[in-house]
């Protein structure tokens, strides 16, 4: 007699279901027994706080057990970003380079403080170059942002003049999408579609010719993006 080799049967998709929805709630992610529906309890289970009966440990034990690169990857993004732990974030597999540049960013967010070594720390820690410029111009938009008026002899106290051109760059940029939100939100003060004094509040600088020129430079102030630009003398319809 032959005996035929069988696979596991496959879990009742209905109850499977009900033990998904029941674990969302409990973390009991382990008892679903749908290869895709585990995956998802964990990632979702990864969202959600560390605690004494779920600890950091535990979810990223389960994270690492996940089958699938992608979900594996997705899960150690999730806990990186609830936890605002950059170093996890070389865990993300294929996400690791978005999960660093995410994570360090909200980072420096949520600091109180802001200082160069305590972002070199976290930059590196997340798997980023030292020098990548992506996670600096993040962390100088924040540093930047925080002032106001915009102040960019802030970047004099950088350590490295890479870095300090870096930082100038970055309040400049900042100086643009300021400029930006003004005028969509008609701050501007228009005599005949020219911008005059004085300027909105949120568009204030301290002393800087460049971020004077720039200004001067803008000729759509006038115009918020939700409203068409006057069409030129002459022409016809």
């Amino acid at each position: 007699m032959v005996w035929a080799c069988s696979a596991d049967p496959a879990p009742d998709a209905a109850a499977d279901r009900a033990r998904y929805l029941r674990a969302l709630e409990s973390g009991a992610c382990a008892t679903v027994g749908t290869e895709a529906l585990r995956a998802d309890c964990w990632i979702a289970a990864a969202a959600k706080r560390p605690s004494s009966g779920s600890p950091l440990e535990q979810k990223l034990s389960d994270c690492e057990s996940i089958p699938s690169e992608h979900d594996r990857g997705e899960c150690a993004f999730v806990l990186a970003e609830t936890t605002l732990r950059p170093d996890l974030c070389t865990l993300a597999g294929p996400f690791a380079d978005d999960c660093a540049l995410h994570v360090v960013s909200w980072k420096f967010a949520a600091s109180k403080v802001l200082s160069e070594d305590a972002a070199a720390t976290d930059i590196v820690a997340s798997g980023l170059a030292f020098d990548d410029p992506r996670p600096w111009s993040a962390y100088f938009r924040e540093l930047l942002g925080r002032a106001q008026p915009l102040d960019r002899s802030t970047c004099a106290a950088v350590t490295s003049p890479a870095r300090a051109e870096a930082c100038r760059r970055t309040g400049l940029a900042l100086h643009e999408d300021r400029m930006n939100q003004a005028r969509d939100q008609r701050a501007f003060t228009c005599v005949d579609g020219i911008p005059t004094g004085p300027w909105p509040d949120q568009v204030a600088w301290a002393p800087d010719p460049e971020l004077a020129e720039a200004l001067a430079a803008r000729t759509d102030l006038c115009t918020p993006l939700d409203r068409p630009a006057p069409r030129p003398a002459g022409r016809g319809p």
